[in-house]
């Protein structure tokens, strides 16, 4: 079995996902060539791919604890919109007003300014006018907002299924994983053309979400027993082996990536296990694209070692807060059952 939350390395591994995104970023926010994971996948996209994977298993988790749909949707929504909002309302009532290039009345007056407060409900908007116009990247204040739609997708999927499936959740779960994979494969991944509905690529959904459900796969069927060292070394090198053939490689990563990650995470170390009290791995993760922006804008040709550091810092310092005095609290308003 699993160790408890508070003993394991998923908390840990979060915040190496969360750094990973801010590191895959910062290249080509500064307009840099992106770095790609044994050049194929941007490091970026493979630190949410781990986010998916650690999140599917959780969420399914916390489903079998308490398979209560009100309750299951109330829990999701305390751990996603209170963050997600106070960044937000700082993005538009303090960044923007800071850093537009646009006098005060018309900046309010536009309509991309009002569009931005409907990330708060995930229809997710990246512009705010007159901001980062003439970054490397411009007009984008948080490109990573586009990942929790998805996400929240997952959860209302897993609510679904884990409703209609009542005793047999397992097998319903291994069944919609089995037609994500199909779903990726054969539409999503060579798909050309975006397919939008409410402003988020439904691409994406197979594609991220596979990553998801074989995590929540991985918990239903209780695999911990198959996560030995040895395993997981053979399947990284099966893995790795297919880098000369990229579809191929990305296809097995929807199976051999999610067993890695949750491998390395249930497992026990002392001192990864100290950062379970403070998940800043959320606000790192939508804060880190502004801060990015903004230094670029101030700093267009700093040196990647030193803008790596100030990022992190500067990112780390307002997940500190985000955790402190707006997650966490929100967490504790979480239902759970009588």
């Amino acid at each position: 079995m699993p160790a408890p939350d508070h003993h394991n390395n998923l908390t840990a591994l979060r915040w190496f996902a969360a750094c990973l995104v801010l590191y895959g970023h910062a290249h080509a926010l500064l307009g840099l060539p992106e770095v790609l994971f044994l050049d194929i996948v941007p490091m970026g996209l493979l630190g949410v791919y781990i986010f998916f994977a650690i999140s599917g298993y959780l969420v399914a988790q916390s489903w079998t604890r308490d398979p209560h749909v009100p309750r299951f949707l109330a829990r999701r929504a305390l751990r996603i919109f209170p963050g997600l909002v106070v960044c937000t309302l700082l993005s538009v009532l303090v960044l923007g007003p800071l850093l537009t290039t646009l006098d005060a009345n018309t900046y309010w007056h536009n309509e991309h300014t009002l569009a931005y407060f409907a990330n708060m409900v995930l229809y997710i908007s990246y512009h705010l006018p007159g901001v980062f116009a003439n970054n490397p990247w411009p007009h984008a204040v948080n490109g990573s907002l586009w990942s929790l739609p998805v996400e929240f997708v997952m959860y209302l999927l897993l609510a679904l299924v884990g409703f209609a499936g009542a005793r047999a959740t397992a097998w319903l779960v291994g069944a919609v994983t089995l037609l994500f994979l199909a779903l990726a494969a054969f539409w999503a991944l060579p798909a050309q053309e975006a397919w939008v509905i409410y402003r988020t690529d439904l691409r994406h959904i197979p594609l991220c979400g596979v990553y998801f459900l074989v995590g929540a796969s991985l918990f239903c069927f209780k695999l911990e027993k198959h996560f030995t060292l040895t395993y997981v070394l053979l399947a990284l090198a099966a893995w790795f082996s297919l880098r000369h053939q990229t579809q191929w490689f990305a296809m097995a990563s929807w199976l051999v990536l999610p067993y890695a990650v949750l491998a390395f995470g249930l497992a026990r170390n002392p001192w990864l296990a100290r950062m379970h009290a403070h998940d800043y791995s959320y606000g790192i993760y939508i804060y880190a694209f502004p801060v990015q922006q903004t230094l670029v804008s101030f700093w267009p040709q700093m040196p990647l070692p030193a803008y790596l550091l100030s990022t992190l810092v500067i990112t780390v310092a307002l997940a500190a807060l985000s955790w402190h005095f707006v997650e966490k609290p929100a967490l504790k308003l979480k239902p759970f059952r009588g």
